[in-house]
């Protein structure tokens, strides 16, 4: 049977959330098109391949020295390996930093369709109908693929993440990979002991109308904390140096995807909607009631949030 593989992403040894996401949407895809669901898991050794196994029922390992860090050339000859030796349908990949840098190069290489930026898929017509953004967000599209395989990129959050459960089977799939034409001299860590915003479940964020940088920690960050969340922000704010760029939101920063992202002082500028338009719940604050944040916010609070969020967190207790 035709397989669906998603093809898992790490980082020193560590799964992405992505991967767990794309592990549900391996599945639900494979449902519709009546294939089975399966990963890939390209790495030094199989560990990670066991781990991923515990969401997926069939996981193909590709081992190599070479593949401890990541590499767009390895990759992609990886996935070729892969979808050489197994019957597959379709190719999921994080739309990642990542996942951005070699998925073209895969479809190339095993002569596939592409559709990148993905948030939904549909069965219509006896073919695969892709959802995907563009112009930042404030335009959808929808894609299909001609081709007899395919590729697509999913977004972070476009998909639940897969509960883990019985472990599935581990394949080990022989590569004879060649050389990168890239040569990784140093890896830099320019934001190193930062938090990661885009694992949050609760994401406190404010913009430009917090006024000032006391102003900013005094009300989202102290927020952000009685929530048990991650304050964040907006790029305005961080430009001002208000807070580091580790926490900014948007195009130009972090793309996030928690249970509830609360947005006070935020006009809702389309790069900034770019990076949280996937969260699960959006409660805006803004005193401006034509504010285009409100256009996408699950709740909206019309008003001014040096007065909403201390009445907040007095009912919070």
């Amino acid at each position: 049977m035709a397989r669906i593989v998603l093809i898992a992403e790490q980082r020193n040894g560590k799964l992405s959330e992505a991967t767990l996401e794309l592990c549900k949407a391996a599945k639900e895809i494979a449902s519709m098109v009546g294939a089975t669901p399966a990963a890939a898991v390209f790495y030094k050794d199989d560990s990670i391949a066991k781990e991923v196994a515990q969401y997926i029922p069939e996981v193909f390992s590709v081992v190599d020295a070479k593949l401890e860090s990541f590499s767009a050339d390895l990759y992609a000859q990886a996935v070729k390996a892969v979808v050489e030796s197994q019957d597959v349908k379709g190719v999921l990949i994080p739309h990642s930093y990542d996942g951005v840098d070699y998925a073209a190069k895969a479809a190339l290489a095993i002569g596939a369709g592409i559709v990148s930026n993905c948030n939904k898929v549909a069965f219509e017509g006896g073919a695969l109908v892709f959802t995907r953004n563009t112009y930042n967000g404030k335009i959808q599209e929808q894609k299909s693929v001609k081709t007899d395989k395919f590729v697509a990129t999913f977004e972070k959050g476009a998909f639940d993440k897969e509960a883990a459960g019985a472990a599935g089977s581990v394949t080990a799939v022989s590569a004879s990979l060649g050389d990168s034409k890239r040569k990784i001299k140093e890896v830099i860590a320019t934001m190193a002991g930062s938090v990661d915003i885009s694992q949050a479940k609760i994401i406190v964020s404010g913009g430009r109308g917090t006024k000032e940088k006391d102003k900013y920690n005094d009300i989202i960050v102290s927020l952000a904390k009685k929530l048990g969340g991650e304050y964040a922000a907006s790029r305005p704010v961080v430009d001002a140096g208000w807070t580091d760029a580790a926490r900014q939101v948007g195009q130009s920063g972090k793309t996030v995807a928690p249970a509830l992202y609360l947005a006070a002082g935020i006009s809702g500028a389309i790069q900034h909607v770019a990076g949280m338009k996937g969260s699960q719940c959006i409660v805006a604050i803004n005193k401006d009631p034509e504010a285009p944040i409100f256009n996408i916010a699950t709740y909206g609070i019309v008003g001014d949030l040096f007065e909403v969020i201390p009445a907040i967190m007095e009912a919070l207790g």
